[in-house]
């Protein structure tokens, strides 16, 4: 089973080096698209509160919009 990533609070996402947060942002880009897409019949986004199956979720988009606000504000990260 592949390694989902969990949800992470802001302030602890501010405390985690860039190599860790590169690292996060990969998992966080291995996720299914959706729900609808998978081959779940239930939703498991739905019954684990800490984890991130799909991305077209709250949690994913949460999360993803909290690292890149992270690692622009980071030194030697090349800024689109």
């Amino acid at each position: 089973m592949k390694r989902l990533p969990k949800m992470i609070k802001f302030e602890e996402l501010k405390s985690l080096n860039t190599k860790r947060l590169l690292s996060y942002m990969k998992l966080l880009h291995k996720c299914e698209e959706s729900f609808e897409e998978s081959d779940f019949d239930i939703n498991p986004d739905l019954k684990k509160d800490n984890t991130i199956q799909f991305k077209n979720t709250e949690k994913w988009k949460l999360a993803y919009q909290s690292v890149k606000l992270l690692l622009k504000e980071r030194e030697n990260i090349k800024k689109n």
